[in-house]
């Protein structure tokens, strides 16, 4: 039987069929609703493909705030505003110059290169001087006079100037010298290998700074590297300090000595407590008196008892050993008894021989 689960008793039940009407409002409305519901399920169902909207819904995520856009348009003006164009302007814009203002232009600089020039050579330092071809105009005091008054209104200090010229030219000089004269003369020195080498000064200096870097790097391995004890005996060794003490050890022990009791004063009579431990389960365990009277009487019994039975053992060993000597003579005899026997037999076997030979 097929299931059939939109009637009860099996029969289809037609789609197109609406709803029976209820008495309750309510029931009415949802009922309205439901089935409105399921006829658009169904006809999307029954539906291809859907096409995109003409006109889409405005999403919350593709919509944009209210003046952003108007925000963004402001930022570009100003940044426009703040950047500075370039504009390239021609000759023809800007206007030319006659042929008279720029000749003049270059003999002002070059009049003033050539003061500057003759500052740095100290030429307004000098009084009187018969080239009179170098004034750019006028007499040579007059260009002194003027040259001395650059120097004072001027901000370079030109006799400063000169000096750290010739002291940095005297330097080089110098250094160049003592390098030639490093690089000229040959000596031994050893590297940082403890190699004899011979080579030039410039090479010895070399060889010590590397030594030194070397030596300094292995002080900062041994300085974190923890100490050696030094008081470490390693195999045998003999302590002789104990017989050969210090100063120090040596006063100690003296002053001890002087404050030490040298009369003869007897020990005092102590004796092991029998009661104080349990050992009367003990082999041989004696619990001897704390009377020292009573004490001695039973070491006297002691010691004749210990006499007593080492004679008793004496006699014995001796009884013991006197048997063993009779025990010894006896084997002794019988063994002479039977070499005889075994000789007489060893004979007269021989003379029956001889007997039945002849």
């Amino acid at each position: 039987m097929a299931s059939d689960h939109s009637s009860l008793y099996g029969k289809r039940r037609d789609k197109t069929s609406k709803s029976q009407d209820l008495p309750s409002s309510s029931t009415l409305a949802f009922t309205s609703q439901l089935s409105s519901l399921i006829s658009q399920n169904s006809n999307s169902s029954a539906q291809g493909r859907q096409r995109p909207s003409k006109n889409p819904k405005s999403d919350i995520f593709g919509k944009q705030n209210k003046g952003t856009e108007k925000r963004a348009a402001a930022d570009l003006e100003d940044d426009d505003h703040h950047v500075s164009k370039q504009v390239h302007q021609r000759s023809q814009d800007i206007g030319g110059i006659d042929d008279a203002t720029l000749g003049r232009s270059k003999r002002r600089m070059e009049q003033k290169v050539r003061q500057y020039e003759d500052m740095k050579k100290g030429l307004y330092l000098a009084g009187n001087s018969s080239d009179e071809d170098d004034t750019p105009g006028g007499t040579k005091e007059d260009y002194l006079s003027r040259l001395r008054r650059k120097e004072k209104e001027g901000l370079v200090d030109f006799d400063r100037k000169w000096a750290n010229e010739e002291r940095k030219r005297e330097d080089a000089s110098n250094d160049s010298e003592d390098e030639d004269d490093d690089n000229a003369s040959i000596i031994s020195y050893e590297d940082e290998l403890g190699r004899h080498r011979r080579g030039t000064r410039a090479e010895a200096a070399q060889a010590v700074r590397a030594k030194e870097e070397e030596e300094r790097g292995q002080s900062m391995q041994e300085r974190w590297r923890p100490n050696r004890p030094e008081n470490l005996i390693y195999g045998e060794a003999v302590q002789a300090e104990a017989f050969n003490p210090d100063a120090n050890i040596a006063s100690h022990m003296a002053n001890l000595a002087a404050r030490r009791d040298r009369s003869a004063t007897p020990p005092d009579q102590r004796h092991y407590d029998a009661e104080a431990e349990v050992r009367n389960r003990g082999t041989g365990f004696y619990a001897f008196s704390r009377d020292e009277t009573e004490r001695k009487k039973q070491m006297e019994e002691l010691k004749h008892a210990r006499e007593e039975t080492q004679r008793q053992r004496d006699r014995l060993s001796a009884r013991a050993a006197e048997h063993q000597a009779t025990l010894d003579d006896r084997r002794r005899q019988v063994q002479e008894l039977r070499s005889k026997r075994l000789a007489a037999r060893f004979l007269g076997g021989f003379t029956d021989t001889e007997a039945t030979s002849t």
